[in-house]
């Protein structure tokens, strides 16, 4: 295997192993709330990056996102949590009642922290097998734009990349020129 073969095959290891850590990750109340897909297709990313950019106007740090990954070779975990069906608490951690998250009006916490958790684990695995990445909201919204998750749900991405400089780490709120 030469280094493209090894970083490539590396980037999917990681990503498979991290989903799986993240599925069999504590939940609250023993629901299985989140969902996770690896996007390794390159027109498939490469549309996410292009979706991203559409957000600029509003929020120009999706633009930054989405130009940290041009032109690089990456994999991409797409985390969500979907689960319309609440903990039946009537907890009010969402400011509501579960009838209330049941008909879409709120998202009950509870799958919010196992999401949290999830990527907390999958950002582990990353960082023991040496794969940089970075939590990213902005991607996970694109990815939610253009329907690879189910609607209402909260979607957070974690793009992999592997090099000899981590491509997350000297990115800057705007374009400086």
């Amino acid at each position: 295997m030469d280094r493209a073969d090894i970083v490539k095959e590396g980037l999917h290891l990681a990503g498979v192993l991290a989903s799986q850590k993240m599925l069999t990750a504590p939940k609250a109340l023993g629901r299985d709330s989140i969902d996770v897909k690896l996007i390794e297709d390159r027109e498939t990313l490469r549309t996410i990056l292009d979706e991203a950019k559409k957000f600029q106007d509003k929020w120009p740090f999706y633009s930054r996102d989405a130009k940290t990954l041009e032109d690089k070779d990456f994999i991409l975990l797409l985390a969500y949590a979907g689960d319309k069906k609440p903990a039946n608490l009537n907890c009010g951690l969402c400011k509501m009642d579960c009838d209330s998250a049941r008909q879409g009006k709120t998202f009950c916490v509870f799958s919010a922290v196992d999401l949290g958790i999830g990527l907390g684990v999958a950002v582990d695995v990353f960082n023991d097998f040496g794969v940089d990445n970075r939590i990213q909201w902005t991607l996970g919204e694109a990815c939610k734009s253009l329907g690879l998750c189910p609607e209402g749900s909260v979607a957070i991405a974690v793009p992999m990349h592997v090099s000899s400089k981590n491509v997350f780490f000297d990115r800057f709120w705007w374009d400086r020129k």
